[in-house]
């Protein structure tokens, strides 16, 4: 669970740095080095994701619309699962007070 939020944490810095770049289009991409960043597994990952695209030459752009995509999807396994834990919780509940 801790690994999961650094490794978001480390996504979320690298989308802010293509965002302050404005490296947002094909026209505008950029290579790791220009932009300061070393890639490494959160990158790898978000280029997997299609939130990082690659148009050649080693230059990458940030692709918005997944990214926003990537974040929804991220909230809406989060709030499963705490429903998942809340019905948990209810039935451990209900079955002490019943017992």
């Amino acid at each position: 669970m801790v690994i999961t939020a650094v490794i978001v944490h480390k996504q979320q810095a690298i989308v802010r740095t293509f965002e302050q770049a404005a490296a947002t289009t094909v026209a505008t991409a950029r290579t790791a080095e220009q932009l300061g960043l070393k890639p490494g597994m959160p990158w790898h990952q978000l280029v997997s994701h299609a939130v990082l695209r690659c148009p050649g030459e080693g230059r990458y752009f940030l692709d918005l619309a997944n990214w926003q995509r990537l974040r929804q999807r991220r909230r809406r396994i989060a709030l499963t699962i705490i429903a998942g834990l809340l019905v948990v919780l209810a039935v451990i509940l209900l079955a002490t007070r019943a017992g």
